[in-house]
């Protein structure tokens, strides 16, 4: 797994380079074959904030089971929430130590999370917030969902990018992402993340 590491930043840190060797700077993603095999690093430090915003969107767009880890100067539960839901599956401080990059790395590389610890039982707290939040709706209800949409929908919720919810159920990334476009409309979900946290922990 090789890391490209989006940033304006001419040389990289000398940490990045011990932890994430082969290292390979970019400042934009135009024109670079997004591929699974590549772990993308955002610098928060340098990036304008929409920009960062857009390459994330461009990423996953072109492939949603890329790992994406955005550093970031100064870590908040809100932004960590928002740009998990966007698609990232990392979210750490920018000046990081090489220890604790390798275990970033390793983490997402085999399709985990990595959060920050104390960052991460704050923002759970608040998952289970919106949990509650969702599962209180009276307007929500699988039972409206038809079964294909259902298999979507848990597939979802186990973790599965579009591409290897398509290979399980036989189906195309293109009806994957239209069934779940629909299952989004009927459960009242705004994202991948509010439905996942639908399914574990609101009614069955």
């Amino acid at each position: 797994m090789s890391n490209t590491i989006l940033t304006l930043s001419e040389e990289p840190a000398a940490r990045w380079v011990e932890a994430l060797d082969p290292v390979v700077l970019r400042s934009s993603i135009t024109g670079v074959r997004i591929t699974s095999s590549v772990t993308y690093w955002l610098d928060f430090s340098t990036l304008d904030f929409d920009e960062a915003l857009s390459f994330i969107d461009r990423i996953v767009v072109a492939n949603d089971a890329v790992p994406i880890v955005c550093m970031v100067p100064f870590p908040k539960d809100e932004d960590a929430f928002a740009l998990l839901a966007r698609g990232a599956r990392g979210y750490c401080h920018v000046a990081a130590a090489p220890a604790q990059l390798r275990l970033v790395a390793d983490t997402v590389k085999n399709g985990g999370f990595w959060l920050p610890a104390s960052l991460l039982r704050r923002v759970m707290a608040s998952a289970g917030g919106l949990v509650s939040q969702i599962s209180a709706r009276k307007s929500v209800s699988l039972d409206d969902l038809t079964k294909r949409e259902r298999q979507v929908a848990q597939a979802v919720s186990d973790g599965l990018s579009n591409r290897e919810i398509a290979e399980r159920l036989s189906i195309s990334e293109r009806t994957v992402k239209a069934r779940l476009t629909s299952v989004f409309q009927k459960v009242d979900v705004r994202d991948r993340v509010q439905l996942a946290l639908l399914l574990r922990g609101g009614p069955a």
